[in-house]
């Protein structure tokens, strides 16, 4: 995965959405275990998080747009 360079104020924009995501799937993720009466660990999500996030970002960013048929 790549990111493209950013000025510094969008930099730090970036770095809020991607700990926001991150923090919204941990307490979704969290919720469900709990229903289960599972645990999960921050350190173990954090490290499977960012590895799926690395490859659909990898697989979004080698997509082709599609091209319309309708006239």
């Amino acid at each position: 995965m790549k990111l493209k360079d950013l000025i510094p104020e969008h930099k730090d924009l970036q770095d809020a959405i991607i700990s926001s995501n991150m923090t919204t799937c941990y307490l979704i993720l969290e919720e469900l275990f709990s229903a289960r009466k599972e645990t999960i660990h921050y350190d173990k999500f954090r490290e499977h998080w960012i590895d799926t996030y690395k490859h659909v970002y990898d697989l979004i960013s080698s997509m082709k747009p599609r091209q319309s048929t309708r006239l």
